[in-house]
């Protein structure tokens, strides 16, 4: 399907106003993978994160543009995630402005979650770092953020405040600075009442491209105050080796903000079929000591960019 043809059958169900300037775009990916899971073992087909959204702009002055994005993940497996066959992911509208910054408002992932950038090499799929290494990687609803513009070069700051619209809770805050070239990219981020109420956490990322090897490593301290979580910290290290059309990765950390003493390692491979198309195959290990049974993902996939 073309997206001449997408833009028009989602005109059916949008404001019209919203094509103007409209760019559809998604990601289909689906694994067939066998999961070892408390014990029990079985083979299921997964849909990894696969998404459909619409992004785009108006120009309203020299230096001044209005932005949108609406971004659902579909559930290409069995069509159903909690009763829903589509489920929200980065919705919002806001302003750019090429000398101020941009402002946007709406659901999106919080400033601490964007600075992880791609560090996790696993990511949506079961060795990704929110499955038992972190609880902090969060779409927060009800959200206004403000990024400071690219005229900052290299450096980008963000800052988020999150209403929880209930009275007596604490609003939350989120913010990252981040340093990228070509060759390195360095984030420090906090977070204020965003997983729960009187929970801080603190967050540095760091990654390096040697060529075709790109290194990465995330640090991550969580002190839970009055909430339910639990103090403690946690770390990854990722290692991706690219060779023309296939790429080699591996990640492994340790935490104790999830689960106490949780640990992982995962495995896996890319082979490119096209520039959008790839098919991959993992492998992730799971333990931890409140855990009876070790847990093992191991799967074969594909994923279509468009």
């Amino acid at each position: 399907m073309n997206k001449s043809l997408l833009a028009a059958l989602l005109s059916l169900t949008l404001p019209s106003a919203v094509f103007a300037d409209a760019t559809i775009y998604g990601k289909a990916n689906v694994s067939l993978q066998s999961t070892d899971e408390g014990g029990s073992s079985t083979s299921e087909l997964v849909s990894n994160a696969s998404r459909l959204g619409v992004k785009g702009s108006e120009s309203i002055s020299d230096g001044l543009t209005a932005i949108y994005k609406f971004e659902f993940e579909v559930h290409l497996d069995d069509g159903d995630k909690n009763g829903d066959t589509f489920s929200q992911r980065n919705i919002y509208v806001g302003l750019q402005s090429d000398a101020m910054g941009t402002v946007i408002a709406g659901k999106f992932d919080t400033p601490l979650k964007v600075a992880q950038k791609k560090i996790d090499l696993f990511s949506d799929l079961e060795g990704d770092i929110k499955s038992i290494l972190t609880k902090n990687e969060n779409r927060e609803s009800n959200s206004v953020m403000y990024s400071t513009p690219k005229g900052w070069g290299p450096i980008k700051a963000s800052l988020a405040y999150i209403a929880k619209e209930d009275d007596g809770v604490d609003d939350g805050t989120s913010l990252s600075v981040a340093y990228s070239n070509k060759k390195v990219y360095a984030a420090i981020a906090y977070d204020q009442d965003v997983e729960k109420e009187g929970a801080e956490v603190f967050r540095v990322v760091t990654q390096v491209s040697l060529g075709a090897l790109q290194l990465g490593a995330l640090y991550e301290d969580q002190d839970a105050g009055p909430s339910s979580l639990n103090d403690g910290d946690a770390w990854m290290a990722s290692v991706q080796y690219k060779m023309d059309k296939v790429v080699l990765k591996a990640q492994l950390g340790e935490s104790d903000t999830v689960v106490e003493g949780a640990e992982t390692f995962s495995l896996g491979v890319d082979y490119k079929l096209s520039k959008k198309t790839k098919v991959f195959a993992f492998y992730t290990h799971e333990e931890a000591d409140a855990m009876a049974d070790d847990n093992d993902y191991g799967g074969l996939g594909i994923e279509l960019k468009f």
